[in-house]
């Protein structure tokens, strides 16, 4: 795959090109349906995970709805897939290569014409870059107010229904994923998902909603729009420094000042989830700066994509806080009937399958049982042994698709946490916030 320093000069958005990229792509990969996971193929012998590895290569050079895909699936990929097909498709979550400003200078013709442009100055080179868009910096020549612009991809939403229709036919080919009723709800989530995503409209307005709700709490900065510059397939904010949680600044920070971040961090995921029931379901790093405070009591945090946030149902809402409840309380009839509610658990599975569930759910809710050290924890790697075991020893299943985007969630507070070296309890945050939602037994 290209490396961060490559660019690509162009993306394949001609339709009948995407779709032979794919074909062939899903021609080389064939070979893995003549046995595949049912079959005694080893998705260990180099030979099988070449193929498999060959597939996301391409899905990463497509972008747009193609890479898309395989990112989400990579979601789903404990519940769904081996874990070495999943390992592989979590790189397509970092390191995607930049197009080159020729062609980015071309939408920004197309959405907001050559007058419009011409008020701004613009740096080449990207901020970032990912599946459906990039980031340019930009100054208001008159004001000199500096913008962050984020730029979609030219077609990658006209490419969509061909894309998933490639795709899900070459994935059930290869049987890379169980087929059934549940995987079209994946591929119908990962639809509507996309769909969500390239509008930039729909997610200035989340933005705009989380400012509203988040503008009495300093601990949080979400950049304001510019809806001069905002189009479908534009998205203008305000530029707005800070680093990723990772950068020497942040790092090196007192452990009192991290362990704040880290619970503001935490705290968000908890109004989010049970005040606001709206979250933004994809917490990966770059999606969240840190102001650090030179006088060294009010660092801050940034939000700065909302283009995955989603509502949370109150049903789904009720049974999934049973699970919480039944963690954080060690108590399995909760956990039973959460996971009963949610489908999760089904009336014929065997005692030994709950039991194993139960353990799951105790074993994600560990850190919030007292003072827990984050950073050193290998909670992630103990809960992807024994999701994996599950998956081996059971029929896999498709979860809820709102468990999904929160166990993602879920994961990245504890990336975040774990990132910042928090040594520190989280449990009263958490009784906090189910006490004030209600009882819900």
């Amino acid at each position: 795959m290209p490396q961060k320093k490559d660019k690509l000069k162009d993306i394949r958005t001609n339709l009948l090109t995407r779709g032979f990229a794919l074909a062939k792509a899903g021609i080389r990969a064939g070979g893995l349906g003549m046995s595949g996971f049912k079959g005694n193929a080893d998705p260990n012998s180099p030979a099988w995970l070449g193929k498999v590895e060959y597939l996301i290569k391409e899905l990463g050079q497509l972008k747009g709805s193609a890479m898309k895909v395989g990112q989400t699936l990579s979601m789903y990929g404990e519940h769904l897939l081996p874990k070495e097909v999943n390992d592989l498709l979590k790189t397509l979550q970092s390191d995607s290569p930049a197009l080159e400003w020729a062609a980015i200078r071309k939408v920004l013709v197309a959405e907001l014409g050559e007058q419009m442009i011409g008020e701004l100055e613009f740096d080449e080179e990207a901020l970032a870059c990912a599946s459906i868009g990039q980031v340019h910096k930009a100054r208001i020549k008159d004001t000199g107010q500096v913008l962050a612009i984020k730029i979609q991809y030219p077609g990658v939403d006209a490419a969509v229904e061909t894309d998933l229709k490639l795709l899900k036919f070459i994935l059930t080919l290869t049987d890379m994923v169980p087929r059934g009723a549940r995987f079209d709800q994946v591929f119908n989530e990962i639809r509507e998902m996309f769909h969500q995503e390239v509008n930039y409209e729909l997610e200035r307005n989340f933005g705009e909603r989380f400012h509203e709700l988040l503008a009495d709490d300093p601990r949080y900065v979400i950049p304001k729009s510019f809806p001069r510059y905002c189009t479908r397939k534009i998205m203008a904010m305000e530029f707005v420094e800070g680093v990723r949680a990772d950068h020497p600044s942040v790092q090196e920070l007192p452990l009192e000042r991290r362990n704040r971040l880290g619970l503001s961090f935490l705290d968000l995921y908890l109004r989010e989830l049970m005040d606001f029931k709206l979250m933004q379901t994809d917490p990966h790093l770059g999606n969240y700066l840190v102001q650090v405070d030179p006088n060294g009591d009010k660092d801050r945090l940034v939000l700065l994509d909302f283009g995955a946030a989603r509502g949370v149902p109150d049903e789904f809402l009720k049974s999934y806080l049973l699970l919480m409840e039944g963690g954080f309380n060690r108590d399995p009839r909760l956990i039973e009937k959460g996971g009963r509610q949610l489908g999760l658990l089904q009336p014929d599975d065997p005692m030994a399958l709950v039991d194993d569930y139960i353990k799951i759910c105790n074993l994600i809710t560990e850190p919030f049982h007292g003072s827990y050290d984050w950073g050193n924890s290998d909670l992630p790697k103990r809960t992807a042994v024994a999701v994996t075991h599950i998956a081996g020893s059971y029929k896999l299943r498709a979860p809820p698709r709102e468990l999904v985007f929160l166990d993602r969630k879920l994961g990245g507070v504890f990336i975040f946490l774990s990132v910042l070296k928090c040594v520190l309890d989280a449990r009263p945050s958490a009784l906090a916030a189910l006490a004030s939602y209600g009882p819900k037994t």
